[in-house]
């Protein structure tokens, strides 16, 4: 811009000198030496001044030539920044958007990922309560299975001393039991595993081949009477096996065994 206003005061200042040039021709002129009315005659150096005019029109149309390219040049670098600008812009506005998309998806994708971490430590919560709940489950079935080992280990113990008592009981009354054998018509069968069936005969003078028999069970602590035939009355049966559990006394349970059947008429 600076350029151009320099143009511009130089061809005013040749134009300023122009005029003067002119004005000095202006000032040889004298005009005692015409005669009224004769037309004055001065003289006027007008191709110098035309000389200069043109040069100034050159160098004023040359001035205005070049700020008109400078013009246009500067407007199509303008034009062009802009078109980048606008261009640059478009692809940041198209960045953006992708950026905008990315994070949307990621905010999505630690969402879901957030619920997955709940979801499991809710399970693991789940899992760590159950596993409490079946361990606590689990010492308790462990004290019920030694309790329960205990149990049938003192049940064994039981029933070995008790048939140990039994063997010695026997072998105590095999004279009294051979005599109940062969006089009073008795004896005694293994039926099955810890079940003796004792059968009398010699019972009813009527009938002396007649057999009276009773099942008992001696597989618990307390014996039981499984089967009597002839049947008698219950709680003639009941009477017999309390006194027998009470008393342990097996001969004296025969006895009163035999003398019921005799008494029952059957």
């Amino acid at each position: 811009m600076s350029a151009s206003l320099a143009h511009v005061k130089s061809g005013i200042d040749r134009l300023s000198d122009a005029i003067e040039s002119s004005n000095d021709g202006l000032k040889g002129f004298d005009s005692s030496k015409v005669s009224t009315p004769s037309v004055p005659q001065f003289v006027f150096d007008f191709e110098k001044l035309q000389l200069k005019m043109n040069t100034f029109h050159g160098k004023f149309d040359e001035f205005i030539a070049n700020g008109r390219e400078k013009v246009l040049a500067d407007r199509n670098v303008f034009e062009n920044e802009i078109a980048e600008a606008k261009e640059q812009q478009q692809h940041l506005l198209i960045q953006i958007k992708h950026y905008k998309d990315k994070e949307a998806e990621l905010t999505q994708e630690n969402a879901r990922e957030q619920q997955e971490v709940q979801e499991t430590e809710q399970s693991i919560a789940e899992f760590t309560q159950k596993k409490q709940e079946l361990t606590v489950l689990r010492d308790a079935v462990i004290r019920q299975i030694t309790e329960t080992q205990k149990m049938l280990e003192k049940l064994r113990q039981e029933r070995s001393n008790e048939r140990s008592k039994l063997l010695a009981q026997s072998s105590l009354n095999a004279p009294e039991l051979a005599f109940w054998e062969k006089n009073l018509g008795m004896r005694i069968e293994g039926v099955q595993d810890d079940c003796l069936k004792v059968i009398f005969t010699l019972v009813s003078e009527s009938a002396w081949d007649k057999e009276y028999y009773v099942l008992i069970d001696l597989g618990a602590r307390d014996y039981e009477i499984q089967k009597c035939e002839p049947q008698l009355d219950k709680n003639v049966l009941e009477d017999l096996i309390v006194r027998l559990n009470e008393s342990r006394d097996f001969s004296r349970f025969l006895k009163e065994l035999r003398m019921a059947f005799k008494r029952s008429g059957l």
